[in-house]
């Protein structure tokens, strides 16, 4: 999530948009965010090199403010440069329906997991394996089934091999 405001910025290239996105919405919890720049080169796809020169120049233009606190670097959105107001609100509103549907939620809150179980308890089709998973068991193969596989198996080598 860009805020328009970036794109008309032509000081900002698109790696420097990309590194505030993520710098914003991981500051929507806390008002901070903590991620080191390993964190964000990784969910950039650039280097370490990169994003360190990114951070320079977006807090040279005064989009973040960094603090340190007992040697922990805490980066601090500039709220005067950039409204998050409205995302915000969204945040704090988003119910369990909204976040169900949501593509993307702001605050990460609801796992995959979470929304599977649940979309199974809503429509009342929950199936006896996620309420008793003790009875999920894996038992070896007998010999017989284990002479199949392998029979299976060398006729689909073989057709591969002829391809």
């Amino acid at each position: 999530m860009t805020p328009r405001i970036l794109f008309n910025d032509r000081n900002l290239s698109k790696t420097d948009c990309s590194v505030l996105g993520l710098i914003i919405s991981l500051t929507l919890k806390n008002g901070y965010c903590y991620a080191s720049n390993e964190y964000l080169a990784d969910y950039v796809k650039v280097s370490k090199r990169t994003i360190s020169d990114s951070l320079s120049k977006i807090k040279r233009l005064k989009y973040i403010i960094v603090k340190y606190e007992n040697n922990n670097r805490r980066i601090y959105l500039n709220t005067e440069k950039i409204p998050t107001k409205v995302a915000n609100q969204v945040a704090k509103n988003c119910d369990d329906m909204v976040a169900e549907t949501c593509d993307h939620n702001i605050n990460n809150k609801y796992k995959n997991e979470y929304k599977k179980i649940n979309k199974f308890k809503r429509e009342g089709i929950v199936p006896y394996w996620m309420e008793h998973p003790e009875v999920c068991k894996s038992d070896p193969m007998t010999e017989e089934e284990s002479i199949e596989f392998d029979k299976q198996l060398d006729e689909i080598r073989n057709t591969i091999d002829k391809l």
